[in-house]
């Protein structure tokens, strides 16, 4: 059988010793510390967080290790010798009381002494000035958050109420944005380091899980409270981060080096998501805005076309006739153009040109023919009294053939002589010589001369 929550358990309230209610408790505390301290007591340390509400002071007295909750009431304020503010040294003198109803302890002041700056604020005041110094508070290093981010890393206290206004607010503004929760602690021993390696952490890995921004956040508490964030190595860390951030560390009146330092500074969680996320109802209403006005600029645009247009068409139209004659021209031009040139007008004029050439060739061919016959005619006859002078020169030759055949000097040749008288006669008989007449007688090679001494020997 389970046990309830009640049940005694090992380890619970002995039997024999008899509880004593919340208020008993308290009433012993408060007589514990007013018999234990003395009265008044005098504290030395620095203003923390300070807030003056009708007229009574609430602040929180603090050095390196501890903090008290202070009050002065209204009545020990007005005989105050100054005005207190955070980050001043201060001796308080005042009595420590506990308020069992509110489980609260508290040194209630009485009167206060101011020593200058408090150790604190005299650091927090020197790491500003150095970062001043490096330009890392400057505007121009800055990076732009983006317009619409697709998921936000959230570096906050996973049990802070911070978490839960982001969440709320983002749900709210742009539900389309991813949230990626990384817990870290937001204040004690250690705080700082692990808030700047987270950072670092998430810097390197964004462009992998898709993170365009960090929010950097935590809920309102004591200045002692905020100390983790005026840290150098935070103030590094969101320096050296590509990655844009947002810096909402505590109320509206806390300033930390953190938020100086971030690309922007939110006074709250809340403020950082509406900072950061476009709020859909108002980019809705931007976009039906600028619906409207692109449909305007539509319709003036086009009434503007219309009028131009309007004002173009009879330009167009004198225009496009005046091509139209222009190329109706032209169209008949090269219409006259293709019809000297069809295969038929061609051919007519071909033939034409044809006719016209036979005609002059057979000018010129009946007078190279008549020339030609004419030539030969010529030729023919000249061909013909050559043919006779050739028969002629032959029956020359065959005649002068014969005549040197039986010319005297072949017959000399055969072995006949030739008588000749003195007169160059030729003697052909006896008779026609007389003694004593000189005669020639040629022979083949030759001549000889003689005298005729017998003309009566031998034969007749």
């Amino acid at each position: 059988m389970s046990q309830l929550p009640f049940d005694w358990t090992p380890g619970g309230r002995p039997p024999a010793i008899k509880p004593m209610t919340v208020s008993e408790l308290g009433h012993r505390i408060g007589a514990a510390l007013a018999g234990g301290l003395p009265d008044p007591v005098v504290v030395a340390g620095e203003v923390g967080t300070f807030n003056a509400r009708n007229g009574h002071w609430f602040f929180t007295l603090r050095d390196d290790d501890g903090v008290v909750n202070c009050v002065m009431w209204a009545s020990d304020v007005r005989g105050a010798a100054g005005i207190l503010a955070a980050g001043e040294a201060v001796e308080l003198t005042g009595t420590v009381v506990h308020w069992h109803r509110q489980g609260r302890t508290q040194l209630r002041v009485r009167s206060f002494l101011l020593a200058g700056e408090g150790n604190l604020q005299a650091a927090f005041r020197k790491l500003c000035e150095e970062l001043r110094g490096l330009g890392w508070f400057e505007q121009s290093v800055k990076r732009p958050l983006p317009r619409a981010p697709r998921a936000v890393a959230v570096l906050t206290s996973a049990a802070g109420a911070a978490l839960t206004d982001v969440c709320a607010t983002a749900a709210r503004r742009w539900p389309a944005c991813r949230l990626v929760l990384e817990d870290i602690p937001v204040q004690g021993h250690g705080a700082a380091e692990r808030i700047a390696a987270c950072i670092a952490r998430v810097d390197a890995s964004s462009a992998a899980r898709g993170i365009d921004a960090i929010i950097l956040t935590r809920g309102g508490g004591s200045a002692e409270d905020l100390q983790a964030f005026n840290n150098r190595v935070v103030a590094a860390a969101i320096h050296n981060a590509q990655t844009p951030i947002v810096a909402a560390i505590g109320h509206e009146v806390d300033t930390s080096i953190a938020e100086l330092v971030a690309d922007q500074r939110a006074s709250t969680p809340t403020a950082a998501v509406e900072l950061l996320l476009p709020d859909r109802e108002e980019e809705g209403q931007r976009l039906d805005l600028l619906g409207s006005s692109l449909g305007y600029r539509m319709q003036r645009r086009v009434r503007a076309c219309k009028q131009a247009t309007s004002g173009l068409a009879a330009s167009l139209q004198s225009t496009m006739q005046l091509a139209l004659e222009r190329a109706r021209k032209r169209v008949l031009q090269i219409d006259s153009e293709l019809r000297v040139r069809e295969p038929h007008a061609v051919l007519a004029s071909r033939r034409v040109r044809v006719e016209r050439l036979a005609a002059q060739l057979g000018d010129v061919t009946r007078r190279h023919a008549q020339l030609a016959s004419d030539r030969f005619g010529r030729l023919q006859l000249e061909a013909s009294a050559t043919r006779r002078l050739s028969a002629a020169v032959a029956i020359l030759e065959e005649r002068r053939g014969v005549l040197e055949a039986i010319g005297p000097d072949a017959v000399l040749a055969r072995g006949f002589s030739m008588t000749l008288g003195l007169d160059g006669r030729i003697i052909r008989t006896r008779a026609e010589v007389t003694a004593g007449d000189e005669i020639e007688s040629r022979l083949a090679g030759g001549s000889i001369k003689s005298i005729v001494t017998d003309p009566s020997s031998g034969g007749e």
